[in-house]
């Protein structure tokens, strides 16, 4: 596992800096590209072929991209798109492909394991590319902060991988918030059906000959170098603390998406984990996490907010039939007036509380005023979202811009320290950027790459 290092040197004025003030900022900079691609396809060059960069590749392609140059550590994995661009050059360094293509490419689209996001999309920034990276944006806070400075300090256009928060559902949740639907908003609420690979694993794999057509050092890229085991590839590098985010790493981008978004959300005060044991070299089989944010203009009073993965659900809500099907994936906001529940990737809400008590034909009437509501609203596509921004240079306009995406991810990354240390609080403070009670806990807010790749905005 790698070693954990100093807590990053992050305070509230950077945090805040980098979040409300660089969005005033961002909001009247002048577009730095301007519409000098109309009408022509955005250069980009692709990270990781195989896996979920094969539809990331294919959906920006259809989007209007023009696919330059593709880099992917597994030839196997990527075969199928490395067959079918045979022309378009390809690298097993994603280092050598920028450095090479810097001069023919316009953007660039990160869809790696989770531990190389945020180094290969710093070097694409640095380097005035848009760039596209997959959910969750990155690891680890540390590595957030990176990624929010350099969209800041670049003004590329930017967008995590999060394909409901420019969808229909997503605009639905937030008309009912901003209509006063739920009243006091008194919870929050989010879930997932993973892990759908190994978790609470307590040793490594043993070692195995390295795959042919497997370039397995650059695969482990910016971590410590380890040997190859065949408990890694191709989907359980999710599982393991050193590569991947977990269960909550996943998905909750997606299913927390409409509560962070319509309550405003940023970092949370205070982190309290429920695991089946503590995390290690990989995550637990089953985690409760409650998180504890301060006020927004939504919530004055500050708000609890809960993540369930490994089969854990919230309890229906109060007013709720109490048989209801809380499903696989999900977010539920409970408020004073009305509880709303929705699935998978801010799917569709719908009413499931009307009032502190069960009333059926309460929830049909919320529910067809809803359903009426919802019709109106029209969703995007956000490949092509981020696709046009890019033409433009419009750094505002991708739903999932660093600059909402980055604090979220952070968030849920310092709830996976909570892992390591279930059944205590950890206090977190903006100012100092640490756990305030907590030293062992700030060993594990960034980790520094290995020689050779860099966290530096």
């Amino acid at each position: 596992m790698s070693e954990p290092s100093k807590p990053a040197q992050s305070n509230r004025r950077r945090f805040l800096g980098t979040t409300t003030a660089a969005a005033a900022t961002l909001g009247s900079a002048e577009l730095v590209y301007g519409d000098h691609h109309k009408g022509k396809p955005l250069r980009f060059a692709q990270i990781g072929c195989g896996g979920k960069g094969s539809s990331d590749l294919d959906n920006t392609v259809s989007s209007g991209g023009k696919l330059i140059a593709m880099c992917d550590v597994d030839e196997g994995r990527a075969k199928g798109h490395f067959n079918k661009y045979s022309k378009v050059p390809r690298y097993t360094d994603y280092r050598e492909m920028l450095a090479k293509h810097k001069d023919e490419i316009d953007a660039v689209v990160v869809s790696t394991p989770d531990h190389v996001h945020a180094v290969a999309a710093l070097a694409a920034m640095k380097l005035g590319k848009h760039v596209y990276v997959q959910k969750p944006l990155a690891r680890t806070y540390g590595e957030c902060m990176a990624l929010l400075e350099a969209t800041k300090k670049y003004k590329v256009v930017t967008q995590m991988g999060n394909q409901g928060h420019a969808g229909s559902g997503l605009k639905l949740w937030k008309k009912m918030m901003d209509d006063g639907a739920f009243g006091e908003v008194l919870e929050l609420h989010s879930w997932s059906n993973r892990p759908i690979w190994p978790q609470g694993m307590t040793k490594y794999p043993a070692e195995a000959p390295v795959p042919k057509g497997l370039d397995w050092d650059s695969w482990v890229g910016p971590m410590e170098k380890r040997a190859f085991g065949k408990g890694f590839l191709p989907f359980s590098w999710r599982g393991w603390w050193d590569f991947g985010a977990g269960a909550m790493g996943d998905m909750a981008c997606h299913n927390m998406d409409p509560a962070f978004w319509t309550c405003g959300l940023t970092l949370p005060t205070s982190i309290t984990a429920e695991a089946s044991a503590p995390a290690g070299v990989a995550y637990p089989k089953w985690s409760v996490i409650h998180f504890h944010f301060p006020a927004t203009k939504v919530c004055p009073k500050g708000i609890k907010m809960v993540w369930y993965d490994g089969g854990k659900r919230p309890k229906p809500p109060a007013g709720a039939d109490p048989g209801l099907n809380m499903g696989g994936n999900g977010c539920l906001i409970v408020g004073s007036k009305m509880s709303a529940m929705g699935g998978s990737h801010a799917g569709t809400p719908r009413p499931v509380a009307v009032g502190p008590k069960f009333d059926k034909d309460a929830i049909a009437r919320e529910s067809a005023r809803w359903q009426a509501e919802h019709r109106k609203l029209k969703g995007t596509d956000h490949h092509r979202e981020w696709v046009d921004a890019a033409k433009k240079g419009d750094i505002n306009a991708p739903g999932s811009n660093f600059m909402y995406a980055a604090p979220m991810s952070a968030a849920l990354a310092l709830g996976a320290v909570a892992l390591r240390f279930p059944g205590q609080e950890l206090k977190w403070d903006d100012q100092s950027g640490k756990f305030t009670n907590h030293d062992e806990a700030n060993k594990w807010v960034t980790i520094d790459p290995r020689e050779g790749y860099d966290l530096k905005a």
